[in-house]
């Protein structure tokens, strides 16, 4: 319990540094295209989009969770015992017997890749209201 804590304050720090640093994001190593079927195979898209946009968007949102794949690595980690650690996500979680490190770095390389096309809804009332209902009637236990 004391080294998952531990882990956890490093983390937290190490966030906090990249958020404070969010315009610099870390290499790339995995491959995108694995990382696609992986992120379909897993059901990211569930919440994620097929594209990055849903009901939890991937691109472009600044969120120091993929500033750099360590840091997305162990966000997925983490949460593996403590089901989950940061209670304000409703993420699964993907433990080493999941998700090897490999397969990590190819989800992660998709969703860097993802390109910033979100279509404009502002233009589009009947939308709008759509999905904004739709935010409100969010599952919340």
């Amino acid at each position: 319990m004391r080294t998952q804590l531990i882990r956890c304050i490093a983390l937290l720090l190490g966030v906090a540094a990249t958020a404070a640093n969010a315009q610099q994001l870390g290499p790339v190593d995995g491959d995108a295209i694995a990382g696609a079927q992986l992120y379909y195979d897993h059901g990211c898209y569930a919440c994620h989009g097929f594209s990055g946009y849903g009901r939890k968007d991937l691109n472009n949102t600044g969120s120091p969770w993929l500033a750099n794949e360590e840091i997305f690595r162990a966000f997925l980690r983490f949460r593996n015992d403590v089901a989950p650690l940061l209670p304000a996500t409703d993420m699964p979680n993907y433990p080493a017997n999941a998700l090897n490190d490999a397969m990590v770095s190819d989800i992660y390389a998709y969703v860097r890749s993802m390109p910033d096309n979100r279509p404009e809804t502002a233009d589009v009332p009947t939308l709008r209201t759509i999905l904004e209902a739709a935010e409100q009637r969010q599952y919340k236990p």
